[in-house]
């Protein structure tokens, strides 16, 4: 199965930032287009670079009056000529680098840096000499210094048991994401179709690639090898022609798939690979949680049907097909693509193992049974 691979599915471990930075690669100056603690990415135009190359790179800081330069060595992460765009991660930075670039950061957070035009300023903080209190009497120098005690006293306390409240979170988290949920190992959108397959040997002298047909339109004509009367293959169905896999004139055999037909009202749908022990899980009910390539979610899909196992899926090894419906969501553009599937599980779902056993595995037989529900 192909695997699609998106500029979002590398992680970002910092924040990144607009600022009017240039840094200079091999002799050339290039624009930035965002920075980080950790990389920075670069308008680098049509130019290529090679991935994982790493450049000594002179990253400049235009403050108002001089230019600071910091030298770092960049390792190059992706490069997109298409988008103009590439991105570096620092490679072995020096504590004062690290601690120079996190200043950088904070300031800009904080305001004491700003963004004029093209270069960076250092804002002022005025001080107005009559805004000056008076110091503060014995008795209230008292009350403060009382509140200062009582407030580290509930700091101590409080401090340990927003602690333990984080870890254990953090812990049960953990412990939800594995006992309690998995990832099909293929997933791909698909829909219900029949197969048209050659009746013979021969040379495809016409075909229908798209559109709709009738029960009995003709939808190949084949011109045998063994003799010169040709075959006309015709719809079984009022159907929309899916997925042809041969041309005009070419060659095929006997039995041979020409096209597949689905349809007209046929929705699609995922059927998504999951291993065997995996799939003796959903028996106990499951939630399905599905994302598609372009970012969006599908928290509604529902599992059809689960097939009856039998003790030679468990010897073979083989994955298991779950056939997952995905509720009002249209996925006639994505068909053939694949997706993301998770099954989430109720804690509380606890039947007990060698009773599923019972229940789900048989000798022999392909019978389907409807999965359990769960709130979870």
């Amino acid at each position: 199965m192909n695997v699609v691979k998106f500029e979002a599915d590398v992680q970002r471990q910092h924040a990144r930032y607009k600022l009017p930075l240039k840094c200079v690669i091999d002799g050339y100056r290039y624009n930035c287009l965002d920075w980080s603690v950790g990389g920075i990415g670069v308008a680098t135009g049509k130019t290529l670079l090679p991935e994982f190359k790493t450049f000594p790179i002179d990253l400049e800081f235009p403050f108002d009056g001089f230019v600071f330069t910091l030298r770092v060595d960049a390792q190059v992460r992706y490069c997109d000529p298409t988008k103009g765009r590439t991105g570096f991660q620092y490679m072995s930075l020096t504590e004062e680098q690290l601690r120079f670039l996190r200043y950088v950061r904070d300031a800009h957070l904080t305001g004491e840096v700003v963004t004029l035009d093209d270069v960076l300023d250092l804002s002022s903080r005025s001080i107005d000499p009559r805004s000056r209190k008076k110091d503060d009497s014995p008795q209230d120098q008292a009350a403060s210094q009382t509140y200062k005690v009582a407030a580290k006293r509930s700091l101590r306390i409080a401090l340990p048991v927003v602690l333990g409240l984080a870890v254990l979170l953090f812990l049960w988290g953990a412990l939800y994401q594995k006992l309690w949920t998995f990832r099909a190992d293929e997933s791909l959108v698909t829909i219900d179709s029949a197969a048209m397959i050659a009746p013979s040997d021969g040379v495809v002298t016409n075909i229908v690639t798209q559109g709709a047909v009738k029960a009995g339109d003709p939808l190949a004509t084949i011109l045998p090898t063994a003799s010169n009367r040709s075959v006309t293959v015709l719809a079984r169905c009022d159907c929309v022609i899916q997925d042809v896999q041969v041309g005009l004139d070419s060659q095929v055999r006997a039995g041979q798939r020409l096209l597949s037909l689905s349809m007209q009202n046929a929705k699609p749908h995922i059927v998504a690979m999951v291993d065997y022990s995996q799939a003796l899980r959903l028996y106990k009910g499951a939630r399905v949680l599905v994302e598609l390539p372009h970012g969006d979610k599908i928290s509604n899909a529902t599992i059809r049907e689960l097939p009856k196992l039998t003790s030679t899926d468990l010897t073979s090894g083989n994955k298991i097909p779950i056939n997952i419906d995905v509720g009002e969501a249209n996925l006639s553009s994505i068909v053939g693509t694949p997706v993301s599937v998770r099954f989430v599980q109720s804690p509380w779902a606890n039947a007990s193992l060698s009773k599923m056993l019972k229940t789900v595995i048989g000798t022999t037989g392909t019978e389907s049974h409807p999965v359990g529900e769960t709130n979870g």
